[in-house]
């Protein structure tokens, strides 16, 4: 049949996120393209491949036929390449680690220095959209942050390993010891309520008894760290957070509450590759020393 990867690439990507939009994103691509693309293959194939299900879409019979068949092409086209490219899997060469603020400042330098071969490559990624941006193939290796209050979605097709866990605490300026009277009064800075870390920051608050006064909307957490260090508010941070923050500030003793686990995330069928295994263990390694960590 006369499809192409790029098709392939797009079918794959809406069948595991469930949406054209979530695809699009993933993919780098605008939802037009994407529909696009979805388009020409359904003609290709002469065959509905998604149906749709209330505002996404699932497979028909020959969209789950064809699901696992896309990804073993997709998957054959990379082993292709990899082997053009002459990689040799006994180094660390090709992996490209999807960071995000803190991870970037706390693990990624570490985890370089210990890495035989100088091919593993930093790509900013929103952690958010790290999962996806995994699957999609943007990136080998993902550093993800996981709530237990509000936990990612689990998806088929990846594989993910905790690597740290850590507890939320009340940033507030360095010699402070802000009572709970002047925290249920004070203001907050705060990330978006809709975001998997907003929900699980204003779980970690009511867990201190109160509702914070919401009065400032961040979604960086080194501006949310830089305000307070400003005088404009308190926000909830953890020691692998405060490798952001100005000189200054301090996790207060007594206010710990909820937290995250700090997650490697590859493709399961990458997974076991010596490279991949190689920058996961090490990653493993610089969270369990602490380096870098206040």
């Amino acid at each position: 049949m006369n499809w192409t990867l790029v098709q392939l690439r797009a079918f794959v990507a809406v069948a595991e996120l469930g949406t054209m939009s979530a695809a699009a994103r993933a993919l780098g691509y605008t939802p037009g393209a994407v529909s696009q693309h979805m388009a020409t293959l359904r003609r290709v194939i002469g065959a509905d491949l998604l149906v749709a299900a209330g505002r996404g879409f699932t497979l028909t019979e020959a969209g789950r036929t064809l699901l696992e068949r896309a990804r073993a092409v997709i998957a054959a086209e990379e082993q292709a390449a990899e082997a053009v490219r002459g990689q040799d899997f006994g180094r660390v060469g090709a992996v490209t680690l999807g960071v995000f603020g803190s991870a970037s400042v706390v693990a990624f330098a570490a985890a370089a220095s210990r890495l035989t071969g100088s091919g593993v490559q930093a790509r900013e990624i929103d952690v958010e959209h790290m999962p996806e941006a995994v699957l999609a193939g943007r990136i080998d290796v993902g550093i993800g942050i996981d709530y237990p209050a509000a936990p990612i979605a689990p998806q088929r097709g990846l594989r993910v390993k905790r690597v740290h866990s850590e507890e939320f605490s009340v940033v507030a300026p360095a010699g402070q010891a802000p009572s709970h009277e002047e925290l249920a009064g004070g203001t907050w800075i705060l990330p978006p309520s809709r975001s998997l870390q907003g929900r699980a920051v204003r779980f970690a608050i009511a867990g201190l008894g109160f509702a914070a006064r919401e009065t400032h909307i961040i979604t960086d957490t080194s501006v949310a760290l830089a305000m307070v260090h400003s005088g404009l508010g308190y926000t909830l941070g953890t020691p692998v957070m405060m490798a952001l923050a100005p000189g200054g500030l301090q996790l207060v003793d007594g206010t710990e509450a909820g937290g995250r686990h700090i997650v490697v995330i590859s493709r399961e069928e990458q997974a076991d590759r010596p490279d991949i295994t190689a920058v996961t263990d090490v990653l493993t390694e610089v969270f369990a020393s602490g380096a870098g960590i206040r």
